[in-house]
């Protein structure tokens, strides 16, 4: 199968309509050509894309020529950045039909590399549908979007724009230390997020709607520290937005040394309920470890805001 060269017309930006090709029987401006993928703001999820940094993204597109139905011109079509910078490539080049009107959709699914497609994925012309979607194994920042430019594209070669938008949820656990002088550490091991439910079914016809929630999960992070001059932070992870009444438990175990009380070491649980996440939307739970025996206390929830840091309470931790 050949390859076809789209080249970014200004500042990596725009993938231009005009492509390059190793045959000559159809002028170049013909060819379906899209705009770069457009990220309205950045995250700091598992896999982080930006517009700065996405290398592929996959098409679904569909043509009606005038009096007939509906046909399928991009199935799951990747498209990605070459070796050269601002070339972008994609195989088997479609050709602008004179009459006919245009759907496209496309997601990203931790786009910043290649090859990482989503098989059942669909496209009717209305709705982009993810079936099964399993956020912790997948763990990458899902991104989709239908072409802004739908409703206006014809055969006038006008590239297609896409403005993708985030359609999971971030969380993570900052944990904080009121013991020793500053630089003794709580070693935090075992971190464990359980309960959450990590598969669902997606449809995006321009709002995001997630549902059937299925298989909860164990989320692990790996080890981290906290001190009383800097907080301690677990990994971030990708949940599903959407779902009602959520209640998952954190657990992980805490290890403290100082010269006077040598090594204490303590298991810890905290229970979160009548949680709900939405989508595009991060959730900070921070909890502070204080005392000798490693209480917890509680903050309040503040708000919380669209892809900011900020603050939610964290349910006292018990010990094991």
């Amino acid at each position: 199968m050949k390859k076809f060269l789209i080249i970014a017309a200004a500042a990596g930006t725009v993938l231009a309509s005009c492509a390059k090709t190793e045959t000559v029987e159809v002028s170049d401006a013909k060819y379906i050509g899209f705009d770069s993928a457009w990220i309205g703001n950045p995250t700091k999820a598992v896999t982080e894309v930006t517009t700065a940094n996405i290398k592929s993204f996959y098409v679904f597109g569909q043509k009606t020529p005038s009096g007939q139905g509906a046909t399928d011109i991009f199935d799951n079509e990747e498209v990605y950045e070459s070796d050269t910078p601002n070339e972008w490539i994609y195989a088997n080049r479609e050709i602008w039909e004179s009459g006919a009107t245009y759907t496209f959709a496309a997601y990203s699914n931790g786009g910043s590399s290649r090859g990482n497609t989503i098989t059942d994925a669909d496209w009717d012309g209305t709705a982009l549908t993810l079936t099964s979607y399993n956020a912790a194994t997948e763990a990458k920042d899902l991104l989709v979007s239908i072409a802004s430019n739908s409703a206006n594209l014809t055969s006038a070669n006008e590239p297609v724009q896409f403005n993708f938008q985030h359609a999971l949820s971030m969380i993570k656990f900052t944990i904080k230390s009121e013991l020793g002088d500053g630089n003794n550490a709580i070693k935090i091991s075992e971190f464990k997020v359980k309960g959450i439910d990590a598969q669902a079914d997606l449809s995006y016809n321009g709002t995001i709607s997630w549902s059937n929630w299925t298989t909860p999960t164990d989320l692990k992070a790996a080890d981290f520290e906290t001190t009383t001059s800097k907080a301690g932070e677990s990994e971030p992870f990708v949940v599903i937005p959407g779902e009602e009444n959520i209640e998952f438990t954190v657990a992980f175990t805490a290890t403290f040394a100082d010269d006077e009380t040598g090594t204490y070491k303590k298991g810890l649980t905290a229970t979160m309920s009548q949680q709900k996440f939405t989508a595009g939307y991060r959730y900070n739970y921070v909890a502070t470890i204080t005392g000798a025996d490693m209480d917890v206390i509680t903050f309040a929830d503040p708000e919380v805001t669209p892809w900011t840091d900020t603050e939610v309470g964290i349910s006292d931790l018990v010990a094991q």
